[in-house]
């Protein structure tokens, strides 16, 4: 008995040595350049172009320090990451079973997305995108000019990873709308059209000095200079939480033309304006600590920039310290 036990053990190792050697050979004889989708040095990548089947595309381009979408906003830097780390660190988990080829390829053919991969004007790589695996640990791409689609993975990760290859232009772009340094800033000017006489402006004139100015542009004498520097370094990170695109054209405009409660004019040392305008939000059931319903919410609103092109949400926990009247600036007594 102990005899046939070490036999069946025996032949169960043998078998699964074979099968290794079987797969590491099949696997093997597969060109390189089948299934060679990672770039090592993502460094060096200049350009990422994605379009999907909906001819929906986005173009990413590397410019010194940040990276541009569609040559028109400066891009999202965790995702560009994202994308980069995905590129560099893809590596194949198997082959599609030949059983299945045809029919992978004709889905990828109807629903994918081409990554173009540039290294200056060069173009370096491209390959096609498909969806997820059955059980959801693998992704199907295929190399351009290849006939062999592959289940993509990355070591580690449980997940497919079609997601991180999106042509929305909306959400590759920075959530910023201010995103300044203290040092960077020329002037902020803040009108507040429900009470006018608290507008104000800033004049950063370096070297810790400022001019504060009234709604009426006169120059006030005594303001507190410390309340000035906090306020201006606020402006390095103002995000907003998403854009409201799911609205009707009318219902936009209506927004936009009611009255804001806040327009923040920045202007930087190279000239350069952004504006944003904030407004109330309708309560949508919020409640106070009474019960009773409240006409706003109290947490989010709308804001509008970009010359009044883009509506989006916002919190006021973010925006709150930028959210001023001239009365911040005088020395409590």
């Amino acid at each position: 008995m102990k005899k046939n036990r070490t036999t069946i053990v025996i032949v169960i190792v043998l078998f699964f040595i074979a099968l290794f050697f079987y797969l590491t050979k099949s696997y093997s004889t597969i060109k390189k350049e089948l299934r060679d989708f990672a770039v090592e040095d993502t460094a060096t990548i200049s350009k990422m172009f994605l379009v999907d089947k909906a001819d929906k595309q986005v173009t990413l381009e590397r410019e010194n320090s940040h990276w541009t979408v569609n040559q028109k906003y400066i891009a999202r830097r965790d995702i560009i990451n994202l994308l980069l780390k995905t590129i560099n660190r893809i590596s194949v988990k198997s082959p599609v079973p030949k059983a299945a080829e045809e029919n992978i390829i004709k889905s990828l053919a109807v629903k994918s997305t081409k990554i173009e991969i540039y290294k200056g004007e060069d173009l370096i790589k491209t390959y096609y995108v498909g969806g997820p695996t059955q059980d959801q640990y693998g992704t199907y791409m295929l190399l351009k000019n290849s006939s062999r689609p592959f289940i993509m993975e990355i070591s580690g990760f449980r997940g497919y990873l079609s997601t991180r290859y999106f042509t929305n232009e909306n959400e590759w772009r920075s959530q910023a709308i201010f995103n300044n340094s203290f040092s960077s800033i020329s002037s902020v000017t803040v009108n507040i059209p429900s009470k006018p006489n608290t507008s104000f402006k800033i004049l950063n004139l370096g070297n810790n000095s400022f001019e504060l100015h009234d709604s009426k542009n006169q120059k006030i004498e005594e303001f507190d200079t410390l309340n000035v520097k906090t306020y201006l370094s606020h402006f390095k990170r103002i995000n907003f939480n998403k854009f409201y695109t799911n609205i009707e054209k009318y219902k936009k405009d209506s927004i936009i033309a009611s009255q804001p409660e806040y327009i923040i004019t920045l202007e930087d040392v190279n000239g350069n304006v952004k504006e944003a305008k904030t407004y109330k939000k309708p309560s949508e059931g919020q409640t106070d600590g009474f019960g009773k319903k409240l006409k706003y919410d109290p947490d989010n609103m709308y804001a509008v920039f970009n010359n009044n092109q883009d509506l989006v949400f916002a919190q006021y926990y973010v925006f709150d310290p930028i959210l001023k009247n001239i009365n911040y600036f005088f020395t409590k007594k």
